[in-house]
């Protein structure tokens, strides 16, 4: 009994410190939760409308070491967004840190990079993208980064990149899932017009500020420890609740092709009655037959 009022007190006197002292005046470990609050990197400042941390894994952490997905479940992190790759240069890691997160119970979404030079191009590059990540459980955005030296050295324009960005994004979410256009502010300011393009923004920026106009991930650091994970990994934090914004239950047409979706996954192999109608799925989630509901 004396141990467990030695708690209890410990518990209020932190709750006390939390609620009478100014947060600015206290000293905590950069990105962690304390009191309702995400904490900066400077130890004390609290990230204002931060709902979520998560990370962004790549094939360079799995060639650090192996990746304990319950580990990381446990360490504060409820999202990752996992890295693609390229059109001709797939992670190949995607579908290991794919499942490994999702068994762990953390919400995915895709990174993808794009090197495309023209319009339709960069919808061929969202149509590769959707044939990929249908088979996944995305709850979380379906990233564009087309931030390179080698796109701009193509002799691309401000109007022509903003014009590609806003294709690929078009496609993504026309196809029933959300984009997002990931940058850091010179590449935001400098390269693209972000005022024409109606999508979420991610925004890279090491430190302290977070704002940019349509921000709703931040990524805030590319040296962050996380459990589980060998060595840096970057740091994200979502200030959208996309259980609320990005619907994971109905109809998607992708790439031409009707697929029924429920809690964002593909229903494959069943059979379900969807609006007083019972459908047959397939192994590959499209529909074999479906028959009205006898009255």
């Amino acid at each position: 009994m004396k141990a467990g009022r030695r708690v209890t007190a410990l518990g209020l006197a932190v709750l006390f410190m939390l609620c009478c002292c100014p947060m600015e005046t206290l000293a905590f470990e950069p990105w962690t939760k304390v009191g309702g609050y995400w904490i900066s990197a400077d130890g004390r400042t609290p990230i204002k409308g931060a709902v979520e941390k998560g990370i962004t894994v790549t094939k360079y952490q799995n060639t650090a070491g192996m990746i304990d997905w319950k580990q990381v479940a446990v360490s504060q992190i409820s999202f990752a967004m996992v890295r693609l790759g390229y059109y001709d240069d797939p992670d190949p890691y995607f579908k290991e840190n794919m499942t490994g997160a999702q068994k762990a119970g953390i919400d995915t979404g895709v990174c993808f990079y794009g090197d495309a030079h023209d319009v339709e191009s960069a919808r061929r590059e969202a149509r590769y993208v959707l044939d990929i990540v249908k088979e996944y459980r995305v709850s979380y955005p379906i990233a564009y980064d087309v931030e390179s030296e080698e796109l701009l050295e193509s002799g691309l324009t401000k109007d022509q990149i903003t014009e590609q960005v806003g294709a690929f994004c078009k496609v993504i979410e026309d196809a029933g899932y959300k984009a997002v256009i990931f940058g850091s502010n010179d590449w935001l300011t400098k390269h693209m017009d972000t005022k024409e393009l109606p999508y979420d923004i991610w925004y890279s920026r090491y430190g302290l500020a977070n704002s940019f106009e349509n921000r709703t991930l931040w990524r805030c650091t590319d040296r962050g420890r996380v459990e589980g994970i060998e060595g840096d990994v970057c740091l994200e934090f979502a200030f959208e609740d996309y259980s609320k914004t990005f619907p994971g239950t109905g109809w998607r047409v992708i790439n031409g092709k009707n697929y029924y979706f429920k809690d964002y996954r593909m229903l494959k192999n069943t059979k379900a009655r969807i609006d007083e109608t019972s459908y047959v799925f397939d192994k590959n989630g499209l529909c074999e037959a479906k028959e009205k509901e006898k009255d």
